[in-house]
């Protein structure tokens, strides 16, 4: 029953109270405030920031999680070379998916490029970076570390890092598959990412904001014309393509893993 509560209740419980705490404003001021609406993830978000250190102190042994992951030498680990590698190569990524699309005939410019969406991608690339590293890839692998191997925990982070997206109910079975492995792919990625950066979290959040941001910027660009092999460049979203459900995103991404895991040897501390 100790160790139910401790590895199991006591998370559970951290994030139903941290939910509850972030939707509690929207819910009372909303009905004054109409822009507070749909804005929950914000409130949720700053309430688990201004908790995760005293967290981190009290389940993990980290005196100062900030310090650790590097916020407390912010511009130090913006101008780290992993950090500068990781969104270069996220960048990359995006290019070469695109060229391959643009080679084949499926995607053409936009005559009208509209501009105001640029600081809204780069919200989005930043807050989605920031956010679901700080969710995934620190508090849950840590907490799944206290009662799990290193291997088994990287495994279950990303495991529920892809079943939290939402399912496709307008795409086929196939395409769901595919875009869950992709999205598991890209969750083991990023937390071998953060163990060969260990305790750093800013290349994860270089490399998974970047695919973001340069995705959504592309989409700004770019739209989708006419039919297209789905299975390989990925499925269609909104007017534009997820890479990641599809093959040419998924074998990309298995090819990262193998390098990582190869980096993974020379750390004798996650062995």
């Amino acid at each position: 029953m100790n160790l139910l509560f401790r590895y199991f209740l006591t998370p559970i419980s951290f994030a139903v109270i941290i939910y509850i705490l972030g939707i509690l404003p929207v819910l009372l001021f909303s009905s004054f405030v109409p822009f507070l609406i749909g804005k929950e993830y914000i409130f949720i978000f700053v309430v688990f920031i201004f908790s995760l250190k005293i967290w981190a102190r009290k389940r993990w042994n980290q005196q100062d999680i900030w310090m650790n992951l590097g916020f407390s030498q912010f511009k130090h680990s913006l101008l780290n070379h992993n950090f500068k590698k990781e969104l270069f190569k996220s960048f990359i990524i995006i290019l070469f998916w695109i060229f391959l699309l643009i080679l084949g005939g499926f995607l053409r410019f936009k005559s009208v490029v509209n501009f105001s969406l640029l600081l809204d991608i780069l919200f989005t690339s930043i807050f989605v970076g920031v956010a679901e590293e700080l969710l995934f890839r620190v508090w849950l692998f840590e907490e799944l570390k206290l009662c799990l191997s290193t291997n088994k925990a990287i495994f279950c982070q990303s495991i529920l890092f892809s079943v939290v997206h939402p399912y496709n109910v307008g795409e086929s079975l196939t395409v769901n598959i595919l875009m869950k492995i992709g999205l598991l792919l890209i969750g083991i990625y990023l937390n071998l990412l953060r163990i060969n950066n260990y305790p750093n979290i800013f290349p994860s959040i270089a490399f998974h904001g970047g695919i973001v941001g340069f995705m959504f910027l592309a989409k700004s660009t770019l739209y989708v014309q006419g039919n297209y092999p789905y299975l390989i460049y990925g499925t269609k979203y909104d007017s534009f393509i997820n890479p990641v459900s599809g093959l040419i995103g998924i074998f990309t991404l298995f090819i990262l893993n193998l390098y990582q895991i190869k980096n993974l040897k020379k750390f004798s501390k996650f062995r």
